[in-house]
């Protein structure tokens, strides 16, 4: 058997050896080529990243618990000072006001001591409805009378009236009397002015109407 010449031999070892190495390569799994890139691309968060939600300021949560925030300016706002309603109340003779929620009753009697229609006739049938409107107004002449200078003096108070044909306000004019304070005259004066005179008996009327005050 003839052995191959040397020069053979040592051309043909790196022809072998590069066909082992392209072998070799071809039969790696490309499993850990792959899982390389695919890890880099879906990356994983840290729990600190995770979102919250933001803490309600604290100026506005101690306005809240104070009750000075919104929610609260507007009704804080909202009750008037009762100074000025409570005193046009306790001041009978002040323009507007009724004397009828101005306290106690004084301790004094009031009574209509004559009535006198001008032109006549001067029979009850006529003066019934000028009664009848004035008679409940009796506790707000009483009212009036705290405010003489001398509640302990009783007195007699007249006015004239003009009441026209359908009844409704009177025209008030010439009040009389010995009694003195001007805002006791001036309370008396405005009770007429308010109340709501039934109809005449005969046409417009003009009635001088009397009251007397005993302590």
């Amino acid at each position: 058997m003839r052995r191959p010449a040397p020069l053979l031999l040592a051309l043909s070892a790196p022809l072998a050896f590069a066909a082992a190495a392209g072998c070799s390569s071809r039969a790696t799994p490309p499993t850990e080529r792959s899982a390389a890139p695919q890890a880099e691309a879906t990356p994983t968060a840290p729990a600190s990243a995770a979102p919250s939600l933001p803490a309600p300021p604290a100026a506005d949560a101690s306005a809240s618990a104070a009750g000075t925030g919104p929610a609260t300016s507007a009704s804080a706002a909202a009750p008037a000072a009762p100074g000025a309603s409570a005193s046009a109340a306790a001041d009978p003779a002040a323009p507007g006001a009724g004397p009828a929620d101005a306290g106690p009753l004084p301790t004094v009697k009031v009574a209509n001591i004559g009535m006198h229609i001008g032109g006549g006739p001067h029979d009850d049938y006529t003066k019934e409805p000028i009664k009848r409107s004035v008679a409940p107004h009796f506790d707000e002449f009483r009212r009036c009378f705290a405010l003489a200078e001398d509640p302990a003096k009783g007195g007699d108070f007249g006015i004239d009236l003009r009441i026209e044909k359908d009844g409704g306000k009177a025209e008030v004019r010439k009040p009389r009397t010995a009694l003195k304070g001007e805002a006791f005259t001036k309370c008396v004066v405005g009770v007429f002015e308010r109340i709501d005179f039934l109809k005449p008996r005969r046409g417009p009327t003009v009635v001088s109407y009397s009251l007397r005050f005993t302590p």
